[in-house]
């Protein structure tokens, strides 16, 4: 029996959830997170239907050893991390980036897409090929990040003050204008 404790992690840009029935086991990833995983956990994990392709698509499990028991099919690009995406958008050649556009996992694709809008990216070329092999316009998507950025910096109008300045009366303080007038009761 396996005890070996594994970091898995959600790479793709959408919450990624397993039920193992069996066990109990309900798993929730969000964007990003990393959890610790028993091997026992993902083993059964593998053999329920959709199981090995959560994992090859959308969790990483960096141990090659773990990957090859559990039957996940990998390619290099299944093992980069966010330094490796930036790497590859940033100095990486053309070659190498259509190679990981046609093999990387859904994951990766999703990190590619969420990391040439932040940089953003440069390159004309594989600019062009995200989008012929993706459909994802990063032009169109860096305008809307533009646009959705002026939204929120609109000023908000001021008070609109008086070109001509007249001269008026001084207003009476807020508060009471007139003593109360009680009625005393006398009880005798």
């Amino acid at each position: 029996m396996n005890k070996k404790i594994l970091m898995v992690t959600n790479r793709s840009a959408g919450v990624v959830v397993y039920n193992i029935p069996e066990e109990g086991i309900r798993r929730e990833f969000t964007p990003g997170e990393t959890k610790k995983i028993p091997f026992e956990e993902l083993e059964k994990l593998a053999y329920l239907s959709g199981g090995r392709t959560l994992m090859e698509n959308f969790l990483k499990i960096v141990d090659t050893e773990t990957t090859e028991e559990l039957g996940i099919h990998t390619e290099p690009e299944y093992y980069l991390d966010d330094a490796g995406v930036i790497k590859l958008l940033t100095e990486g050649t053309l070659d190498e980036f259509l190679d990981c556009l046609d093999f990387a996992p859904i994951g990766v694709i999703d990190m590619i897409k969420s990391y040439a809008v932040s940089l953003p990216m440069s390159d004309y070329n594989k600019r062009k090929a995200l989008k012929d092999k993706t459909g994802f316009d990063l032009d169109r998507a860096l305008a809307n990040k533009e646009a959705e950025a002026a939204d929120d910096e609109q000023i908000t109008p001021k008070a609109p003050e008086r070109r001509v300045k007249t001269e008026t009366k001084p207003t009476t303080p807020p508060g009471r204008r007139t003593a109360p007038r009680y009625n005393v009761v006398k009880e005798g």
